[in-house]
């Protein structure tokens, strides 16, 4: 594989590809893998806007020689009178690449616009490009792995940042079951806390539809700072979710988690601080700690607007 030899180091490599002034091979991915591990490895050392910048240039747009020969060949075919060429041509027509061609664009598009979930939405802008993978299916090899090296940039930097659990246990056991309600709610569920008063074994209730038919999940919230999970609470879980015929239930647990209780019932689901931490991260941002209060606001000022609907 071919190299330019205008860089030594990963910076001078960065250098080049963000002033795009001159030819850099390759420039829509790291060229060594060596070099992603390192920068993974201080990505948390590094800003959010200059993890940003470097994104930018592994997915801005670009059309190569290759692109502009094949579109000339599909052109030659389409304007073909032998019936074999024209229907090559005829299926090669789904392919958008040669359209863009056709109207002067790149001929592999700027994906930078995944950027607009940073920081706050990472698991979108990696669904984003995971799916931007599977609708192209003839990408170049390095733009395939530009985007993979992306997704794993993404990852470490914005998804597997650890913010400390007193961001959690500061929290009263109603505050912290909002904050798992919001964090449903971003993974598109729709949600309904239920107070403890008449919960019946579940803080909240989470329902989505999906393909194959709705799902119903009942959640509940153990905010511990030292207290342990017991197997009681796996199985006043496992009673409810049986007695009400819901599909699932989940644990989001702040406290010492045994890894047997997970064993209890396949159904339950037992998230410990380590996983409640990369969940809120990837659906509410690596900031979601300093947006706690807003949360919190927002939903008093809902539990008001009810009140006095019921109220009237």
């Amino acid at each position: 594989m071919y190299y330019s030899d205008n860089y030594a180091t990963f910076d001078e490599w960065v250098s080049l590809v963000s002033d795009n002034n001159e030819l850099v091979v390759p420039f829509c991915k790291i060229p060594y893998r060596e070099w992603l591990e390192d920068y993974l490895e201080n990505v948390h050392n590094r800003s959010v806007e200059e993890v940003k910048d470097l994104l930018r240039c592994l997915l801005r747009p670009f059309t190569r020689e290759a692109d502009i020969s094949n579109y000339k060949i599909y052109f030659q075919l389409k304007q073909s009178e032998i019936t074999t060429f024209a229907e090559m041509a005829s299926t090669m027509s789904n392919i958008e690449l040669y359209h863009r061609v056709k109207n002067g664009q790149e001929a592999w598009e700027g994906l930078t616009w995944v950027l607009e979930f940073l920081p706050s939405r990472p698991y979108k802008a990696i669904k984003a490009l995971e799916n931007y993978v599977i609708s192209e299916s003839s990408l170049p090899d390095d733009r395939i792995i530009g985007i993979d090296q992306c997704a794993e940039i993404i990852m470490e930097k914005f998804i597997n940042f650890e913010n400390p659990l007193e961001k959690l246990t500061s929290l009263k056991p109603i505050e912290f079951e909002w904050l798992i309600e919001e964090l449903y709610k971003w993974m598109g569920y729709e949600t309904t806390w239920t107070p403890s008063t008449r919960d019946g074994g579940k803080d909240i209730i989470a329902s989505i539809k999906r393909p194959d038919g709705n799902e119903i999940v009942y959640v509940e919230c153990k905010l511990y700072k030292t207290t342990k999970l017991t197997i009681k609470d796996v199985r006043n879980l496992h009673s409810v979710i049986t007695n009400d015929k819901v599909n699932r239930g989940v644990i989001f647990c702040t406290g010492y988690v045994n890894d047997n209780l997970g064993k209890f019932d396949s159904r339950i689901q037992i998230w410990s601080y380590d996983t409640i931490n990369v969940l809120l991260n990837a659906h509410l941002g690596i900031n979601w700690a300093e947006r706690l209060d807003i949360v919190l606001d927002n939903k008093k000022r809902e539990l008001a607007r009810g009140k006095s609907l019921a109220d009237n």
